[in-house]
């Protein structure tokens, strides 16, 4: 790590190979190509080349070591010349020189406090120590700052301090093990500074099957750990804990992350920008969570009460301050949004706003206007609830099959005016492979990276042919957040769809067939909003889009039309989400084709078989609203004699019987059929109307899941005895349609 910055050296053989710097990365070729698409363009070498002429410590040299550009000799004699005249302010680190020494005496916070390499570090430390030394309170404290601020040394020396005044099991948490190298780091130095020698004082435990540090025990005057675990784990160890701590919270999914709050302190970092950085918005909720488990906790117990605090970390260390290196990088790459983007429109009825494709050639050539608009777009990605990172701006730069779409409100065109960007999609091109090219892959078991969703659904139903149909992924869809929650989204997606499926009739009615798609070449001169319909017509057999399961998201593209038809079993190395594919295809009559119908009842046999297993984890509501996006299209079964006999035998009924008159008697006499009750509600035998929601998610959840009735009145906020009385209610309704 350098502190205090420090030189990026750029090396080339010859001027020339300036002209030619997009053909010398061979890595982002492969990276952003798909089957069908092998154009690759060198936009975003261009952007960083015209960008350093904006940096204004960048130099170019010759191999003699001689300027290039007889400006830059001028500027350096004029920044020496001032760097000589003008005294450096030290203001803030004589504050952190009096800190240390003040508490130079308190040992050991001031050799732990000697290691800060700013005031804010030193004080954020301190504040931590203290919330270790309080007994009578809990504390959590929130640090969140830009990259190369040291919140990671902070936590590190903080441990340390923890574990010298006696804190017994210290947890830490983080999406990945890769995000506490630094921890561990400045946990180690701490423990020099207090004289802890290693297989003396302390040991360490390595995981050898993922190559990360998984425990640390130390023996230096009482038995003490401090564990590694991943956020899905914690709350099986929530009796064990006396601090938590976080590191990267924004980036843990929001589910996870409420499983971790409980009655002990706990202490939490997040990166707000720079390209480690997460979205805004999952620092918002990650914040409201907080906070409103902070108010619940405050309110339940009266006796111990929870203090809140937050700390930013302002001085750089990585870099000098105000450092144009990094003023450059973050304007290059977009990672320093705005704190709140400008919306001068209003609230604009859908209806009348209009869908535009971004031609990238104008969007990336340079120019301020499109510069603006390249702003703006990253700015309402950066508050939406993606991750970000600065492959998004090369992937949006260069890959051949990635587009750009926004709904804009009506305005009228004019010389340097921007409308107000109201919904932002990004999408990619996809599917066109070769049956043979995927069987043989399929063969190896070898995924080849650019078509996600072809591959994907291929592997999963051992199919290649839907690999040979043309579609659209939705990568990321994005509104502003002024205006959430309004409609804005939807009608983006209805507008599309709406585009293609016109496209679609005219095509049937010229019969005609292309199968090339348009590829702009580089540099061409044109308009930077395209009208949509003006585009090339091109057959799309779907529109399909991948994300991370979760309730909200699921049920808005259920209501945009959208059908599952992949949901991951096995879920992630270091995470318990799991990622589903959802479909929309495209047809011009009603009826929904052949191969989108059999894929739906193979997705439903093989989930509704597994609910017990592989998808026992998922909650129940996101359940249900899975089975009900793919119930199959047909009449309801009547209940009569013998398809009842299918499923339960008249000694069955007793028991049912039995249950629904006697009080007295325990779920445990039924709990054989509460699997044969939920296949019931599965095969379509009872009316859709006929049951109630909690109905459902009750023998759903008991019987479909093998759930016990504790976990069903945990994650349902439910009485026992109410979950008695459902399963009877839904057994009465069972024998009134016999």
């Amino acid at each position: 790590t350098i502190e205090g910055g420090g030189v990026i050296i750029f090396l080339l053989e010859t001027k020339n190979q300036v002209k030619n710097l997009n053909k010398l990365s061979k890595n982002s070729k492969i990276k952003f190509k798909s089957f069908p698409y092998r154009t690759w363009t060198g936009r975003f070498f261009d952007i960083l080349l015209f960008s350093l002429h904006e940096c204004s410590t960048f130099v170019a040299l010759d191999d003699k070591l001689d300027f290039l550009r007889k400006k830059e000799v001028k500027f350096i004699k004029k920044f020496i010349d001032s760097f000589q005249k003008k005294p450096q302010k030290n203001s803030k680190k004589n504050l952190l020189y009096e800190l240390v020494q003040n508490i130079q005496g308190l040992e050991p916070l001031g050799n732990l406090a000697s290691k800060a390499k700013t005031f804010d570090q030193a004080r954020a430390f301190l504040t931590f120590a203290e919330a270790v030394v309080s007994k009578k309170n809990f504390y959590t404290i929130i640090l969140t700052s830009a990259r190369g601020r040291g919140k990671s040394a902070v936590l590190g020396l903080s441990s340390a301090s923890a574990i010298a005044y006696g804190c017994g099991n210290i947890f830490v948490t983080s999406p990945h093990p890769e995000n506490l190298h630094s921890f561990f780091a400045f946990l180690f130095i701490g423990f020099r500074q207090m004289n802890y020698k290693e297989n003396l004082d302390y040991e360490i435990i390595q995981n050898t099957k993922f190559k990360f540090i998984e425990k640390i025990r130390i023996s230096s005057t009482h038995r003490q750990e401090i564990s590694f675990v991943f956020p899905h784990e914690i709350k099986e160890k929530k009796n064990q804990i006396e601090l938590l701590i976080i590191e990267e919270a924004a980036a843990i999914p929001e589910e996870d992350f409420k499983t971790l709050l409980g009655p002990y302190n706990i202490f939490i970092s997040s990166t707000n920008s720079g390209y480690e950085g997460s979205g805004r918005t999952l620092c918002v909720k990650m914040l409201n969570n907080i906070k409103e488990f902070h108010y619940i906790s405050s309110a339940s117990n009266s006796e111990t009460t929870r203090t809140l605090k937050e700390i930013i970390l302002e001085e750089p260390i990585r870099y000098s301050e105000c450092d144009p290196v990094e003023k450059w990088i973050n304007k290059l790459l977009c990672l320093d949004p705005l704190k709140n983007p400008v919306f001068l429109s209003g609230c604009p009825d859908p209806k009348i706003c209009k869908i535009f494709l971004v031609d990238r050639n104008a969007l990336f050539s340079g120019h301020k206007v499109s510069r603006c608009l390249i702003q703006k777009i990253f700015n309402i990605f950066a508050f939406s609830h993606y991750k970000n990172s600065p492959d998004d701006l090369q992937l949006l730069c260069d890959a051949p099959s990635h587009r750009i779409l926004i709904m804009v409100p009506p305005f009228n065109f004019s010389i340097g005016f921007l409308p107000d960007i109201l919904c932002a999609l990004h999408i990619s091109y996809e599917g066109q492979i070769s049956r043979s090219f995927v069987q043989r892959n399929l063969l190896k078991n070898r995924y080849v990276s650019g078509d996600l969703i072809p591959w994907v659904v291929s592997k999963y139903n051992l199919d290649s042919s839907f690999a040979e149909l043309s579609g659209i992924r939705i990568i990321r869809i994005a509104t502003h957040p002024d205006i959430k929650n309004m409609g804005y989204g939807s009608k983006t997606l209805s507008l599309l769809q709406k585009i293609l499926k016109e496209r679609n009739l005219k095509r049937e009615k010229k019969k005609k067939i292309e199968t090339k798609r348009e590829l702009l070449t580089h540099w061409d001169i044109s308009p930077i909003l395209v009208n949509m319909e003006e585009r090339k017509n091109f057959t799309l057999d779907y529109i399909g889009v991948s994300f991370c399961l979760t309730l909200p998201l699921f049920c808005f593209w259920r209501k945009n039309g959208f059908s599952i038809v992949f949901l991951q079993g096995d879920s992630k190395k270091f995470s318990t989400e799991k990622v589903c594919i959802m479909i929309n295809p495209r047809c011009i009559k009603k009826q929904k084709p052949l191969w989108f119908k059999n894929y739906r009842k193979e997705f439903f046999r093989k989930f509704t078989n597994l609910l017990g297993n592989e998808f026992k984890s998922i909650p129940t509501p996101i359940v249900y609203n899975i089975i009900e996006n793919i119930k199959l299209e047909s009449k309801r079964i009547s209940v009569t004699k013998n398809n009842i006999k299918k499923f339960l035998t008249p000694f069955d009924f007793n028991r049912l019987f039995f249950f629904m008159e006697k009080n007295f008697i325990g779920v445990k006499i039924i709990s054989d059929l509460l699997p044969t009750l939920a296949r019931i509600i599965l095969s379509n035998f009872l009316k859709k109307d006929n049951l109630s929601y909690v109905e459902n998610l009750v023998i759903i959840g008991i019987g479909s899941q093998n759930k016990t009735i504790h976990e069903i009145k945990k994650e349902l906020c439910l009485k026992t005895f109410i979950i008695i009385l459902t399963i009877k209610n839904f057994l009465t309704k069972l024998i009134k349609n016999f």
